[in-house]
């Protein structure tokens, strides 16, 4: 091993390493020559993906310098018009992510997340199953309010931890690392059934749009999944931690805040349920979900109201997110247009059994594909992916569109090991949770999932008639 001597670490690290390895392949498939029945434009495509998808599953750089490194090869390799290329920020989805990061901003900086967090976790009883359930509770109505997966994780996560070692539960022992788990799990998990809640989940809504013409309602969404992917399985979460990680805690010095509201927080409060009833109610009104939390992130950054920070618009909003959520959307567009999704497709077609003939079979097959994908590109990455394959999907099974684009919420709620979530591992980070315990949580909620909530989703899909 090639040692530094300066720093005295190794000259090639594993992700230095990894970086090398995804830009040789990459490069090599430019130059490579297609073969028969292969445009050399799909052999770019395949390129430009296996580099972005590369970067983005292995954290080689942040998601937001890869997906710039995304437009500009792109652009130089003039791979499709500029106008495909940057698709993404006429996408409503964008504007999805930059209110919800504006909603994130302002709930931590008025202190409205800490008051929700504190009052609810502090009112459930003595065992530890119930402060898990308290945990939970939190985790779930953090997600209407607080659009942001990242933002939910480092504001609860603090808290968790003191409220763990008030409750007797030391930093590294299995109570603390349950409940700093369940936090993860259940903030990231549970956001995916809620439109406006996870990354994912916003793009696949745009790509459905941009690539079918597919419009995704909140109410809609959310009445798909949240009864089943959100809250059964955030009950077996609970369950399945308390099994796992559950002590006796020690309630003797928890003691409750209770000073009054602050003007900041009842205006911001609000604005929240403003928000959260037109996002309910969009079937009635029709006014799209980001244009909603565009106009809450509007009155957020008001100046004089003081529920930001004064700089807030260009030091508390996270662009890179907002480029990785427009970089996915462009390069989904891209490998639909230049054909390399329809020969992805041809060739999951030839691997699955997939029929007609068999409904029952190819949802199970559909949300296998999605539950195990994200451990190659990891969770974010599914719509990407999968979206551009869809129709190939429905034409070979027979089920609807939409019900095939709905499968990758199986897959991108779902998390095998906690490296596919980064808000999962940078909980762990910030509570010194051992990767073989976030494992062993994470596999077993996975193995629930194929045994219990995949085939009870089948029936609550069946009941809404989503397979036709």
């Amino acid at each position: 091993m090639v040692i530094d001597q300066q720093t005295k670490r190794p000259a090639f690290s594993f992700k230095t390493i990894c970086s090398l390895v995804i830009v040789v392949l990459a490069a090599i498939l430019f130059i490579l020559p297609p073969p028969d029945g292969v445009s050399q434009t799909i052999m770019h495509a395949a390129g430009l993906t296996l580099f972005t998808i590369g970067f983005w599953a292995t954290s080689i750089w942040s998601i937001g310098l890869t997906a710039i490194a995304f437009f500009f090869i792109a652009a130089m390799i003039s791979i499709q018009p500029l106008a495909v290329i940057f698709s993404g920020f006429s996408s409503p989805a964008l504007w999805l992510v930059f209110g919800g990061l504006a909603i994130g901003a302002s709930v931590t900086y008025t202190g409205l997340g800490e008051r929700l967090a504190r009052s609810l976790v502090i009112r459930f009883g003595g065992s530890y199953v119930k402060v898990i359930s308290g945990i939970a509770l939190v985790c779930m109505i953090l997600g209407f309010v607080m659009p942001s997966s990242m933002g939910r994780i480092v504001l609860l996560v603090p808290i968790v931890i003191a409220l763990a070692e008030k409750l007797g539960f030391e930093r590294g022992s299995k109570g603390q690392s349950g409940m700093i788990l369940a936090t993860s799990l259940i903030t990231f998990t549970s956001a995916g059934t809620i439109l406006p809640a996870l990354v994912p989940g916003m793009t696949l809504a745009g790509l459905a749009d941009s690539l079918y013409g597919i419009p995704m309602t909140y109410g809609g969404y959310l009445k798909l999944h949240f009864p089943v992917l959100g809250i059964l399985k955030c009950l077996f979460i609970i369950l399945v931690t308390t099994w796992l990680f559950g002590e006796q805690p020690n309630r003797d010095h928890l003691d409750s805040d209770h000073k009054p509201l602050s003007i900041e927080e009842r205006l911001l409060s609000l604005i929240l349920i403003a928000a959260l009833g037109l996002w309910v109610s969009d079937f009635a009104h029709g006014v799209s979900a980001a244009w909603i939390a565009l106009g809450a992130a509007i009155i957020i950054f008001v100046p004089g109201l003081n529920l930001v920070p004064a700089r807030a618009l260009s030091e508390k909003i996270d662009y890179g997110s907002m480029f990785y959520v427009t970089a996915v959307l462009g390069l989904s567009v891209i490998l639909s247009k230049t054909g390399l999704a329809a020969l992805a497709g041809k060739g999951f077609l030839a691997v699955f059994p997939f029929s007609k003939d068999a409904v029952i079979l190819n949802y199970g097959l559909l949300s296998t594909v999605s539950s195990f994908l994200p451990l190659v590109v990891t969770n974010p990455g599914v719509p990407a992916v999968l979206s551009p394959l869809a129709q190939d999907f429905a034409a070979s099974t027979g089920l609807p569109l939409e019900t095939v684009l709905m499968t990758q919420v199986i897959g991108f709620t779902n998390v095998v090991l906690p490296y596919q979530a980064s808000p999962v591992v940078v909980a762990m980070a910030m509570g010194g949770v051992k990767m073989m315990d976030g494992a062993k949580l994470t596999l077993s909620i996975t193995v629930v999932g194929f045994l219990f909530l995949i085939p009870i989703n089948y029936f609550w899909w069946h009941f809404l008639g989503l397979f036709g």
